[in-house]
């Protein structure tokens, strides 16, 4: 046994004592603040009248601390805040309006430590000052709906498209939306869209940034399938992303089938890409391939695989490696974000118990192997390179598990969240000389009022 193996009971020992001291000292900060906003809340809701203007907030404080997160002694620590204020007017005729106003913060962070916080950056995912988060407008027909505006999209499972909640300033586009049908038969959306670059210390708006995906114009057509299938549901889409300061092309066509009412629950997705990546020939692909099971006493069982393909030859004038789009991996692929679904493969089991008036806790276990780990890098849930490729490594990277607990109170107003997750390097990152294994832990604490 090495001495890095005989030290980490003790290391785990130390981290969860720092993280169990830094939790409580942020969280009576929390409790006091969410308390006197319960109250406030209360005394609000039992003035309200009914009428075509409702208002709504959120406050969101969460704290993390990561640790060698470059597996090489390192440390992060900061606090996160996000305040949200909407209001939406309905017509009589089947119009909506609706504006959010969201605020987002980092406090406590380090210059110096690893992994960065850049509060000052465009783009930013950490703070956002004071800004428009959404404003759309909605028109409601009989079997249609139109929405122009500052949107929100959420397709599907999110494995690909979705407005990434857990980043502090989530993610919203310009754009028009027409949706097509019922969800209980088939549904289509049809959309036009860029992505909303957050500056956070100026109007969020459409001025390039130098980002590959967020200067990106964005489009597709998604349809959710109930209709076709007497056993299951489909779903099947076409997305396109265009950035011609990058040269990039790319198409992306996909299916997925589900069906909750089998023993065995399975969720099975495929996508393939073709078009152009950075003015080179893009041909990628990627598998999803899970089944879930229902245990006794409120307790499920879930086993899947994924794959996202890699480049094999980066000097040539192919591109390989899957474009994960704009999806939320962060359920995904280990919640301490250092995966998403290009050049892997992936394992994962997963178990989730529910107990009485909401509360949940889940153990999800991953294991990580690269692709084409001698020609193309490792990528984190942000599609940025950890390590980049090189000859003769091994293609194991490690396994990660992840454990969170989440108890919603005051009737679902107040939602409290814990996690703690440990990722145990394996033999890739021992042929760059890296051996410390990494550690997460967090808590978070949401106030809602609707």
């Amino acid at each position: 046994m090495s001495a890095h193996s005989r030290e980490r009971p003790q290391v785990y020992i130390y981290h969860f004592g720092c993280w169990i001291v830094a939790a409580t000292r942020h969280s009576l900060a929390m409790l006091a603040m969410l308390v006197m906003l319960h109250l406030a809340a209360n005394t609000a809701v039992g003035q309200e009248t009914t009428g075509p203007l409702e208002w709504g907030t959120s406050v969101r404080l969460r704290y993390e601390s990561k640790q060698d997160f470059n597996f090489d002694d390192s440390s992060q620590d900061y606090l996160l805040t996000r305040t949200r204020l909407h209001l939406r007017y309905t017509t009589d005729n089947g119009g909506e309006g609706f504006v959010e106003l969201q605020d987002a913060r980092v406090f406590g962070e380090s210059l110096l430590g690893i992994p960065p916080v850049n509060g000052g950056a465009t783009p930013n995912i950490y703070e956002d000052h004071l800004d428009i988060h959404q404003a759309y407008w909605n028109w409601s027909f009989d079997n249609a709906s139109l929405r122009v505006g500052r949107q929100k999209f959420t397709l599907g499972d999110k494995r690909l498209v979705a407005s990434l909640e857990w980043v502090n300033t989530a993610r919203v586009h310009d754009g028009i939306r027409l949706t097509v049908g019922s969800a209980e038969t088939r549904q289509v959306d049809f959309f036009l869209s860029k992505l909303v670059a957050v500056d956070p210390h100026d109007f969020n708006d459409q001025s390039r940034t130098g980002s590959r995906y967020m200067d990106s114009s964005f489009h597709g057509i998604f349809a959710q399938d109930g209709a076709t299938l007497t056993e299951g549901q489909l779903s099947y889409w076409y997305f396109y992303r265009e950035n011609s300061q990058y040269d990039d092309k790319v198409s992306t066509v996909g299916l997925r089938f589900t069906n909750d009412k089998l023993w065995w629950q399975p969720d099975l997705q495929a996508a393939y890409q073709f078009g152009k990546f950075d003015g080179d020939d893009h041909s990628a692909w990627m598998l999803h391939a899970g089944v879930r099971h229902n245990l006794e006493k409120n307790a499920s069982f879930s086993l899947a695989y994924n794959f996202g393909s890699g480049d094999s030859d980066p000097s040539d004038d192919k591109h390989g490696t899957f474009d994960n789009l704009y999806p939320l991996n962060h359920p995904y692929y280990g919640h301490m974000d250092l995966f998403s679904l290009q050049n892997i493969h992936n394992l994962e089991l997963s178990y989730t118990k529910n107990f009485g008036k909401g509360m949940q806790i889940n153990a999800i276990w991953n294991a990580f192997w690269l692709a084409e780990e001698d020609t193309d890098a490792w990528y984190n849930a942000g599609s940025v390179p950890i390590r980049i490729a090189t000859t003769d490594v091994d293609p194991y990277v490690g396994n990660e598990l992840d454990i969170n607990v989440r108890a919603p109170l005051f009737s679902g107003r107040l939602n409290l969240l814990a996690g703690v997750s440990t990722f145990l390097a394996g033999s890739y990152l021992e042929d760059f000389n890296l051996t410390n294994d990494a550690f997460f832990y967090y808590i978070s604490a949401t106030y809602t009022i609707h």
